[in-house]
């Protein structure tokens, strides 16, 4: 499996991520679109699943080394729905490369240089920068994909780029997309605006998953350090749509941009959404320096190839949130006691 890693010098660079970024997540100590080009619908992987059934993506560490576990079997896990066991209709391992492939999202805010909200505490680290994410894509497995998307405070959200096996056209997209706004923008420039389009930006991503039946697996990363907020309601529905998809979220900023504030604004307001997204989809948040970024997305793509699958079928098709917990069974919970389990926290079944 390491084989699709260009060199061993990333197993060293992915303790050094570990180790030195501020990492974020859920863990267990036990606008407009541009059209999909006709071929590229047709050769996409067709992985047959009953409808009903439910998929939970776990990502298992190591705790010393930050490597994932490649070595467990079906039998280690065992999966709660609400606190109560349920069987495994499913189990798929990275390892042996039959997971689902992952469609991957590059997300990013319009850039407005010399406004910190919109530039340096938002994406702007990343303009100029694109190139240094390049090599992380060699690292998608041949069936994946990788997307660009943005929004501005203006107003606007766009699917920039759909999902594509052209690794260069998604860099070269993010660079365009990265450039400064115009003053016109600028001056449409509105906080509550932002929140909104952002929450419209997050359905175009779930609405062109549910466009693939069954779904590749939607995975978001936001390039963007995060000072952001939004009222808690309004994400909770954001969070309940993406919950629907088995999608993961992660993120990665600038280490030398100031730390986001977690928590609860004065005026109510989330603080940190992008954060509270990781959290909730099981990702992570990277905190590292731009010589890095690369780095860091090859993280989570290492993460991402050796993850597991587990499949169950729910009991009831209510629409509403149940909570997931995945743990360690049998001898595997005295051998791996000290490995953190990462997964989405809760699922809504919703009948199809």
């Amino acid at each position: 499996m390491i084989g699709r890693l260009r060199s061993s010098i990333l197993i060293a660079a992915w303790v050094f991520v570990v180790s030195a970024s501020s990492v974020y997540g859920q863990d267990s100590v036990n606008g407009g679109t541009s059209p999909r080009a006709p071929e590229e619908t047709e050769s996409i992987p067709i992985f047959r699943a009953s409808t009903q059934l439910v998929l939970v993506d776990v990502l298992a560490l190591d705790p010393k080394s930050g490597m994932p576990i490649n070595t467990l079997h079906r039998d280690d896990f065992q999966l709660s729905d609400d606190e109560h066991a349920v069987p495994l209709a499913a189990f798929d391992s990275g390892a042996r490369y039959d997971t689902r492939p992952v469609a991957l999202w590059l997300v990013v805010i319009c850039n407005l240089p010399g406004h910190g909200p919109h530039s340096t505490l938002a994406s702007g680290s990343f303009a100029g920068n694109e190139s240094l994410l390049r090599p992380a894509l060699e690292d998608l497995d041949k069936n994946d994909r990788v997307g660009v998307a943005h929004w501005c405070d203006d107003g606007v959200a766009q699917l920039d780029l759909r999902p594509t096996k052209d690794r260069d056209a998604a860099i070269t997209t993010l660079t365009q997309v990265l450039k400064p706004v115009s003053k016109d923008v600028a001056r449409a420039i509105d906080n509550r605006k932002g929140e909104l389009t952002l929450q419209r930006l997050v359905r175009l991503i779930i609405e062109d998953a549910h466009q693939s039946n069954p779904q590749p697996l939607p995975v978001v990363v936001f390039l963007h350090s995060d000072h952001t907020g939004m009222p808690l309601s309004e994400l909770n529905l954001i969070a309940n749509e993406f919950l629907e998809t088995s999608g993961i979220t992660f993120g990665i900023k600038d280490k030398d941009v100031d730390e986001p504030f977690e928590g609860t604004f004065r005026n109510g307001e989330q603080a940190a959404v992008l954060h509270y997204m990781c959290e909730a989809m099981g990702g992570q948040y990277y905190s590292v320096p731009k010589g890095m970024f690369s780095v860091a997305l090859q993280s989570i793509l290492l993460q991402l190839h050796f993850r597991y699958e587990l499949g169950f079928k729910p009991s009831v098709l209510d629409g509403k949130r149940h909570k997931l917990k995945v743990e360690f069974q049998g001898a595997a919970r005295e051998k791996y006691k000290s490995v953190r389990l990462r997964y989405r926290q809760e699922y809504i079944p919703r009948q199809n």
